[in-house]
């Protein structure tokens, strides 16, 4: 009798090739989680991903706790934000450094066309978030 593991190459494709988790269990979803948490040296514990539906596909979304873990570990510093509003939207460009020197840049952009007081606020972070965490990805490969 063998004791190999029954493993369902369609389920392993599907992740693999495609980036579509949706037809994996919830074991298998919660197992392929920690996996990423640990292969990239995140806690788990802080929920450092959502699973989202982006282009049919279910994937796992890097949120700012995956980000901010990640600078922390790989040394990286968001060097300058800058902002901008042109008809309409407000784009906040965020550039990061490395701990080796290695820079990147990245645009995160929000609609506050007719927004004020506090909504107008959100916004902002909001772009400022999106902006940050875009360049940590980036630069982290």
């Amino acid at each position: 009798m063998s004791n190999l593991v029954s493993v369902d190459f369609n389920k392993i494709e599907g992740v693999l090739i495609h980036g579509d988790l949706s037809k994996l269990s919830t074991p298998e979803k919660v197992n392929y989680y920690n996996k990423v948490c640990t292969s990239l040296g995140l806690n788990p514990l802080t929920k450092p991903f959502d699973y989202i539906k982006l282009n049919g596909k279910e994937v796992l979304y890097a949120k700012r706790d995956c980000t901010d873990q990640l600078r922390r570990i790989y040394g990286i510093s968001i060097t300058s934000v800058r902002r901008e509003s042109i008809d309409g939207l407000l784009y906040v460009y965020a550039k990061a450094a490395d701990k080796s020197g290695r820079e990147d840049e990245a645009l995160g952009a929000v609609n506050v066309k007719g927004l004020t007081g506090e909504s107008l606020a959100n916004a902002a972070m909001k772009a400022e978030t999106k902006a940050k965490r875009r360049v940590t990805l980036s630069i982290c490969g």
